[in-house]
This record gives structure tokens, C-alpha cells and sequence, in this order.
């Protein structure tokens, strides 16, 4: 919702006078972001949002800042994008409201540390950047006046593989901040939310849209015998073409899930219970465990730019009269013969134990 009244309207005047004074050429996204940390602010006297936007676009000049400010001295039904200025919250976002990939978005807010300072926030976004977008923080101590930046926050998330993009939304209410960890090949996002100590954002916990799916076609697949929730998550790259696999767990990692997603669609590859366990081989996901009375059943994909390239089976039972085991194979639901399932399995190498990083997962209430 836009707030903004005459009075708004006459600071934001004066605020745009005093960036002109700067003299300084407005700048990129890639350059602004290459060097706030470098430099503190100084001259800023009240403890408001609009004064360290002020501030800080007086010593970063952005369009997206240049055009909030000027957009909102206009009447609100004749303004031309989405400017937003909420005093009361300490709040200020623009974007233009277009998917030109030159368009430049911009959020701010401010929040009380439990020091007596405040931790002012804003974060830009522009697809064709090269960064696409990130996010600054600066301490702002009132004693002084100043606004210092904050270091130890400035890699405060670190993607998981070099082709997301991320995107920053700092609250408008409330304290909680969220990081869009966007996979391009998924076409979804994972949304780790953070909360607040009194000091900065802590904590990340993680929410994927596509959660409940997921689930779904688990319990719908595989044995469930007083299954917790799923409580964590780890990405891993199977088939080694720089996307993730998704790969959930409950806390005693008694049930497990591995699924391929790509431009939204999932598919649930691999799953562990009380009666089958995980198999991974390069490029290869599967399942594998008992049947029946001395017969074992396994069954993998091969994936391919992520997807499901084959599915093949193996069936093993106990044959009485050869007094030995014997194999069944199947590739996408077509019978093979020994040789042909003898070859495929070969083709898949050794198995091994993936080494993953598990995060925390949000369970939907």
C-alpha cells in the first residue's frame, strides 16, 4: 500500500535536492555493490528510513533511488511505478513494475538493534546485472550519526551452485528477511527465512513450494511406518551438469527422498524405508531392497541434463532347480535379456556414498 501526503511529499523534494548536490553520476548495480563496503556514511541525523536512503543515495547514486524519489512527489494516482514509503514501518521499495531484464528494483527498511543502534538494509535488483542483485547492511549508530557498513553480513547467504540467481526481500513488517535461492533449470525457487536476535538476521530455515508434492508422491511410492516429517534437505548433482538434484531426509534419516525437478516438474527418482536403502553411481539414482523370500528387487535412474533418461530394473530371485539367484531385467517396462541387463548395470560403475550438506526444512503447519 503507498503512503505518501503533502508533508512526505516536501522531505522527499528536499531529499532529492540534496542527492543533485552530490554531483556524483548515478551507477550501476555491479558497481554499487563493488564498493558500499569500502566507504561509511556520514551526516545522518535522524533515525529514519527516508535519511538513510537520502544518505546512501547521496553516496551511491542509483536510477532505481533517483526514480522513487521522484516518483513520489507526485499525486499517488499519478505516479508511474511501484513506489512505496511507509514511515510508520520504516519502509521504502520501488520497482517499475516491468520484465524488462534492464529494470532496476530497490527495498529498504530499518530495524532496532537491542545495542540502542538500528540496522538499516537495502537490497537492489536488475536481471541483466551481473550480480543480479544483492544486499547491503549498514549499523547505524545515532550517538555519531553514522552509518557503518556491516561486514560480517555482506555474504550473509552463499548459493549453493554458481547458476541461481538470488533475490532479497527485506519485510515491510516484521523482521523476518528472505532469500529466493532461484534455480534457473527448476524454475522454482527455495526460499530460506531468516529471523531476528535483536542484533541481525539468524537462523535460515528453508521452504520449497513444491514441498507438498514431494511429499506426496512418497508416501504414495514407498513403505511408511511411524515416518516423522521431513525436517531437512541437501542438494546434490547427480549427473554433474552444474543442477541440483533435490534430496529430502527426516532427522533419524530412516526415510529419505531424491528427486529430479526441471522447468517445474517433478519426479521422484530414488527413496529409502524400513525396507529399501539408496544407491548412487555416477549419473545414477536407485533403490534397492527385499521382495519377498529370498528375492530382491533394485531399481534406478539414469539421469540426463537432470531428467530421468531411463529407468531400469533388476529382479533378483531364488531359482530352487539351479539352486541359484536369478536376474529379471527391464529398461523403461520392456523386458531384456541377461546380456543386454548384464551391460546396462556395468555401464553404471562403482556405487558410492555422496558427502552432502544438510539444511534445515520447514515443515508446513
Amino acid at each position: 500500500m503507498k503512503k505518501c501526503n503533502l508533508f512526505i511529499a516536501g522531505m522527499l523534494c528536499l531529499m532529492l535536492f540534496s542527492c543533485k548536490e552530490s554531483n556524483k553520476p548515478i551507477m550501476t548495480i555491479d558497481q554499487v555493490n563493488a564498493s558500499w563496503q569500502t566507504t561509511p556514511i556520514s551526516g545522518v541525523k535522524n533515525a529514519e528510513i527516508k535519511d538513510m536512503v537520502m544518505a546512501f543515495q547521496k553516496q551511491w547514486p542509483t536510477n532505481s533511488v533517483a526514480m522513487l524519489l521522484k516518483d513520489l512527489q507526485l499525486p499517488e494516482d499519478q505516479q508511474q511505478y511501484i513506489s512505496v514509503y511507509d514511515q510508520e514501518n520504516n519502509y521504502m521499495s520501488f520497482a517499475e513494475g516491468s520484465d524488462d531484464r534492464e529494470a532496476e528494483s530497490m527495498w529498504a527498511n530499518l530495524r532496532q538493534r537491542s545495542n540502542g543502534h538500528q540496522l538499516f538494509g537495502i537490497t537492489f535488483s536488475q536481471p541483466s546485472s551481473a550480480v543480479k542483485s544483492f544486499l547491503a547492511f549498514y549499523d547505524y549508530d545515532p550517538s555519531k550519526g553514522t552509518l557503518t557498513p556491516e561486514t560480517s553480513l555482506a555474504n550473509l547467504f552463499t548459493p549453493s551452485f554458481a547458476n541461481v540467481e538470488l533475490g532479497y526481500t527485506l519485510p515491510q513488517e516484521g523482521n523476518e528477511l528472505v532469500v529466493n535461492e532461484y534455480f534457473m533449470n527448476w524454475w522454482t525457487a527455495i526460499r530460506h527465512v531468516y529471523s531476528w536476535d535483536g542484533m541481525k538476521p539468524c537462523n535460515p530455515v528453508a521452504e520449497f513450494a513444491m514441498f507438498d508434492e514431494a511429499v506426496e508422491k512418497y508416501v504414495n511410492n514407498y513403505e511408511i511406518y511411524e515416518m516423522g516429517d521431513f525436517s531437512k534437505y541437501a542438494l546434490i548433482d547427480i549427473d554433474e551438469d552444474g543442477e541440483p538434484e533435490l534430496w529430502l531426509s527426516t532427522d533419524d534419516e530412516e526415510y529419505q527422498a531424491v528427486l529430479s525437478i526441471v522447468e517445474g516438474k517433478l519426479t521422484l527418482v530414488a527413496g529409502k524405508d524400513y525396507k529399501r536403502h539408496l544407491i548412487f553411481c555416477k549419473g545414477v539414482v536407485g533403490d534397492a531392497g527385499g521382495c519377498g523370500t529370498v528375492c530382491f528387487y533394485a531399481r534406478y535412474f539414469k539421469l540426463k541434463n537432470s531428467a530421468p533418461e531411463f529407468e531400469f530394473h533388476d529382479m533378483q530371485s531364488y531359482d530352487f532347480e539351479l539352486d541359484d539367484m536369478v536376474h529379471s531385467y527391464a529398461k523403461d517396462e520392456e523386458e531384456l535379456t541377461n546380456e543386454e541387463g548384464e551391460a546396462i548395470f556395468e555401464s553404471f560403475g562403482e556405487p558410492y556414498d555422496p558427502v552432502v550438506e544438510w539444511h534445515p526444512l520447514k515443515v508446513a503447519e
